[in-house]
């Protein structure tokens, strides 16, 4: 059986990539400053190794796997953060693979790197070009958008304040993935030999939706009379230009202003295909996968809401 390790396994692909790892019979590998687990409960397929300080000394711990599948990605893309995570920590990891002579190193990457005009973004596409040239069988996957980058309003709908969005709510479109086809997408990059040495933009199901259309899903399945609250893109250019003013004299000005701008091209920019031809975001060039659709994500929320309230009446009586 296949022997894989999986770094970046705390967040939140990467743990769900261990998880249908091992569902699938793999032997995996994962790498963690604390475990999960109690004593017994760890699946006898998973090894973990203890990282027990802030530096990458545990990749010196990693013993023979056939593939590496680097989940790895900066926490807030800001510059420092970006460089020495998305390309250092990477790059560390490859060297790695080359000495115990991997057969195949998978990347997760993301689909707004076909555009870059961030920071993370150019750290991405340098490893992303190591990688290439590694010699490596590899496959780069860049996915849309997660379910979960796309749920941040529930509680505030559910508490009755406004839907918030740019613009009209029609600026940018998305076609998001579930966390579990597209960590089956990954893992089936290991023996589908058409996705070798590619990259591989990839969407869910057929669902190109808007910031307004996500907006209109959640006032129908919670059941909230909608409202919404729109805010100029031009708002944002506003702070980023006050903080690049301050920024010289402010390392945190300096990093907000990054952030701002992260937050401004997800304001702008299409998770999609972009067709360099017609200058434009392509849902039906985008390619997509699995079963879940961002509806039944919400619907999920729900009903786990419902049960949640059930089980905590029951405990009153």
């Amino acid at each position: 059986m296949t022997k894989i390790f999986v770094a970046g396994s705390t967040g939140y692909i990467g743990k769900n990539v261990v998880k249908y790892a091992l569902d699938n019979g793999f032997d995996v590998v994962t790498a963690k400053r604390h475990s999960d687990n109690k004593p017994g409960q760890l699946n006898k397929k998973l090894k973990v190794i203890k990282i027990s300080n802030n530096d990458n000394n545990w990749i010196a711990d990693l013993e023979k796997v056939d593939v590496i599948i680097s989940c790895l990605a900066s926490r807030t893309g800001e510059p420092k953060d970006a460089h020495l995570v998305d390309y250092k920590l990477n790059c560390l990891l490859l060297e790695k693979a080359k000495a115990l002579k991997c057969s195949q190193f998978i990347l997760l990457s993301a689909i707004c790197v076909q555009k870059p005009r961030l920071a993370f973004q150019f750290e991405k596409l340098a490893f992303e070009e190591e990688l290439k040239k590694s010699g490596l069988n590899f496959s780069i996957v860049r996915p849309t958008a997660y379910f979960k980058s796309l749920s941040g309003q529930i509680e505030n709908i559910k508490k009755g304040k406004p839907y918030v969005y740019f613009g009209d709510g029609q600026i940018t479109q998305c076609n998001p993935i579930s966390e579990k086809d597209l960590s089956l997408y990954i893992l089936s990059c290991i023996k589908d030999k058409t996705k070798w040495r590619k990259i591989l933009p990839i969407g869910g199901p057929k669902q190109s939706i808007t910031p307004k259309d996500i907006g209109k899903i959640l006032f129908e399945i919670f059941e909230v009379s909608p409202k919404y609250k729109s805010f100029p893109t031009k708002l944002l250019d506003a702070i980023r230009l006050l903080l690049l003013i301050i920024s010289p004299f402010s390392n945190w000005a300096k990093n907000k202003s990054e952030l701002i701008k992260i937050a401004k091209y997800y304001a702008t920019e299409s998770m999609l295909i972009w067709d360099e031809k017609k200058e434009c975001y392509d849902a039906n060039m985008t390619p997509s996968t699995g079963k879940d659709t961002l509806r039944d994500y919400f619907y999920s929320i729900k009903n786990l809401d419902l049960q949640l309230e059930i089980d905590r009446d029951s405990k009153l009586y």
